[in-house]
């Protein structure tokens, strides 16, 4: 069988995977709004966003919400697998298990990363431009501030269905299509332009850090999408990183779930703060390194054909 895609060159692959994403999520948008309209009839929209606090609206927004990612992310991800590899599931690893040791050293490693993630957020979230470049920083926070506003409306639910549907909108949808498509693809095409793992792992790590065009939490997004890549890269099996970053998402989403049913007291954005207590901060640092450390020996590295 021809496989059009492969033994491209990386760059003629990351276009047609720009092509590919871009066509998808056209379609689905489109198709999905054709959908809406057939079930909750042809003014669903105006209907939906005429309260912006309403129930209807936030309704409206998850629908958009998971349409997009299966449109920007899962569905040209599993394309561009058949047509770059033949086979979508070996092209991905996803037919390679990992090993119980290995996920539990993934867990440690997410888990132990918290409180410095929190501390590089609390660093991000005090930088400042220069004055000349006030404009941008204005429009960099009212950008950040509407981010935050959607995630709490998103988050604003104490029901076991509205849990349920938020960890599949915000942690199991993102977890499978960010990583299909910032490791899974693009950091192993970029390895491939530039024959240099460490800098692949960088500029995706960047990359989609800069994607969610969140600017004030970019460098703790950035530090995750490092160990996302390292660990993709060190391990070869796509399915480290997939549960790396569920986990990451699926407490975040947890917590604001237990705030709002009262369960904890304190604001969800503090779960994990550790910033007043240093020698926590240094221990979850040890630990993850730790982790890190021992995924890297028990752990054989990649072939140059699972690499390429």
């Amino acid at each position: 069988m021809r496989i059009p895609l492969q033994n491209r060159h990386p760059i003629i692959q990351l276009l047609a995977f720009f092509g590919l994403a871009l066509a998808s999520f056209i379609l689905v948008m489109v198709l999905g709004a054709f959908a809406g309209m057939s079930i909750w009839g042809s003014d669903f929209i105006l209907s939906a966003t005429a309260d912006p606090e309403g129930p209807q609206y936030v309704s409206f927004m998850k629908y958009w919400q998971i349409l997009s990612h299966f449109g920007m992310f899962i569905i040209p991800a599993l394309i561009f697998g058949r047509l770059a590899g033949g086979k979508t599931l070996s092209y991905f690893t996803l037919n390679k298990g990992a090993g119980l040791w290995l996920f539990l050293l993934s867990v440690i490693v997410i888990l132990s990363s918290q409180p410095l993630i929190s501390w590089m957020g609390e660093l991000n979230a005090g930088l400042t431009l220069p004055e000349q470049y006030a404009g941008i920083e204005t429009w960099m926070k009212q950008t950040e501030q509407q981010a935050a506003d959607m995630t709490i409306l998103f988050m604003s639910t104490s029901d076991v269905s509205g849990l349920l549907v938020n960890l599949f909108m915000m942690a199991v949808i993102p977890a499978i299509g960010e990583e299909l498509a910032f490791r899974g693809i693009l950091q192993r095409l970029l390895q491939n332009l530039f024959r240099r793992p460490w800098i692949a792992i960088l500029l995706s790590s960047v990359i989609f850090s800069a994607f969610h065009l969140q600017f004030y939490g970019f460098v703790p997004r950035l530090f995750l999408g490092l160990i996302l890549g390292y660990t993709f890269y060190r391990t070869g099996r796509l399915w480290v990183p997939i549960l790396i970053h569920f986990v990451n998402n699926a407490m975040a989403v947890t917590v604001y779930w237990l705030c709002a049913r009262g369960t904890l007291t304190i604001a969800p954005e503090q779960f994990g703060n550790f910033n007043d207590k240093p020698y926590v901060i240094v221990i979850a640092a040890i630990t993850a390194i730790t982790a890190l450390a021992l995924m890297h020996i028990s752990t054989k590295k990649l072939s140059e054909t699972t690499h390429e």
